[in-house]
């Protein structure tokens, strides 16, 4: 019997009036981004400034790291956030040698820091304190952007992410909040670790979870491309499918968002966040391939090497900053992702956009001439160029040497010898007449040891 129409009932008539009354952190939260979600870009934009301030002048007084790098900096002349081009742009790398020292408030209490560490899958795995004080945010903040992908509080999440080890490393915050939440209203959490993930098992947890009633996906969008693809090779039907799927932490190729619609028979949204900055960006409701920017937490800019702001249309370097965590603040931080600066949305949200994440810096080809080739890109070509998604599952482009590149293919069905030699020609013209392709069928594409998979990667030179 399922207990979904009881918290259906209850949690809309019940739980949220009561926490409504009781000023509960995460109810507000989600009802205030309701709101605010239609109120215009300027509103929300001085709603973002003011909160930009009261960061700088803290952090200018109390994180040794900012107190350098905010040295002749007013907080008051910051008039709009194009004027964080005037403070230096912050790296991993400086935050992670810092680290507790230099990147930690000095008059917060200990009790504040909320221990956590990065997965590392850029090769620079760090610790970090997020501010315990924002918990609550960062849940209503979740639930109001479950309610974009149609998906209720209530609805079991199973989760397809870090690989084992990390789960045994990074211990969830407040246990017993998590408890009441599962008694309350409903939620309910199942992880599967990515590098453990078989149809087997998640054949076995769907038809456990199904009675409960509707649940809903969030992974790595590699992982389950791979899961996705063992599912259409097994041909027999889940239990239940998913309300939605919600993708994170690595780029959602164009190519794995149409087969996981396909497979799973449900919508697929974009989830842009970081275990160092949170919460960044979600897939907007009406217009699925643009990310609305949650100004009430971050101010995202796309910058151009020079760091001044791209203009609409245009990728760039994007630079975060953190306006709710006042423990170890992360201002104007380089996330180490590119991305398409957005227009504003016909939706009618005030809220920024991304027009789309073209991936991470660490994953380009380069090529003889100079040119880099960012994953969103390759995916452009390979996806509406090319047309590769009726042959092939997924794919990785393995850059051993300065002028080759070889592109690993899980094959469907449809996978040809003559399609092979057309996608080798295609992404060679793409790439230039230095660059040879080699197209290798394999049957699986492994996972990184922090469980994802990098579209694009680059394998260190042989030592001499």
């Amino acid at each position: 019997m399922t207990r979904a129409p009881v918290y259906r009932w209850l949690v809309p008539r019940v739980v949220a009036p009561l926490a409504e009354r009781l000023r509960l952190p995460v109810w507000t939260t989600e009802r205030r981004l309701g709101e605010l979600q239609w109120r215009s870009p300027e509103e929300l934009e001085k709603r973002a400034l003011s909160r930009l301030r009261s960061l700088l002048a803290h952090t200018a007084r109390h994180v040794p790291h900012y107190r350098q790098l905010l040295a002749g900096v007013d907080a008051r002349d910051i008039k709009a956030t194009a004027d964080l081009a005037r403070v230096p742009i912050t790296t991993k790398a400086e935050l992670r040698a810092g680290f507790p020292a230099r990147t930690t408030a000095e008059n917060l209490p200990e009790s504040r820091r909320q221990p956590m560490m990065t997965s590392g899958s850029t090769g620079l795995p760090f610790e970090l304190y997020w501010d315990r004080s924002v918990l609550p945010v960062l849940g209503g903040t979740d639930r109001f952007w479950l309610g974009w992908s149609g998906i209720a509080v209530w609805h079991t999440r199973i989760v397809i992410a870090s690989p084992a080890y990390f789960y045994e490393r990074i211990k969830p915050p407040r246990p017993l909040h998590a408890l009441a939440n599962r008694l309350v209203i409903g939620e309910r959490s199942e992880n599967l670790p990515a590098d453990q993930i078989t149809t087997a098992k998640f054949r076995s947890l769907v038809e456990r979870v199904t009675p409960r009633g509707p649940y809903f996906i969030r992974s790595y969008p590699g992982a389950l491309a791979s899961l996705a693809a063992g599912l259409v090779k097994d041909g027999t039907p889940l239990a239940s499918y998913p309300r939605a799927v919600v993708t994170l932490a690595e780029t959602l190729t164009s190519a794995n968002a149409a087969r996981l619609r396909e497979v799973f028979q449900c919508p697929v949204v974009n989830h842009y966040s970081a275990w160092e900055v949170p919460q960044i960006a979600h897939s907007c409701p009406a217009a699925p391939d643009t990310l609305h920017v949650n100004s009430e937490r971050v101010i995202l800019r796309v910058v151009r090497p020079d760091g001044a702001d791209a203009a609409p249309g245009e990728t760039g370097r994007v630079v975060v900053t953190d306006l709710a965590n006042y423990v170890m603040p992360f201002i104007n931080y380089s996330a180490g992702d590119l991305a398409v600066a957005g227009e504003r949305c016909p939706c009618g949200r005030g809220m920024p956009t991304l027009a789309r994440l073209e991936g991470r810096e660490s994953e380009m080809i380069r090529t003889p001439e100079g040119r880099e080739v960012s994953s969103g890109a390759l995916g452009q070509l390979l996806t509406f160029v090319i047309g590769i998604i009726p042959y092939v599952w997924e794919y990785q482009a393995v850059q051993a040497a300065p002028g080759a590149v070889t592109l690993l293919v899980v094959p469907t069905a449809k996978f040809t010898s003559g399609f092979a030699a057309s996608l080798k020609r295609g992404v060679e013209e793409f790439l230039g007449p230095e660059m040879t392709v080699t197209v290798e069928p394999v049957s699986a594409i492994p996972l990184e040891a922090s469980g994802k998979r990098l579209i694009i990667k680059s394998l260190p030179a042989p030592r001499s």
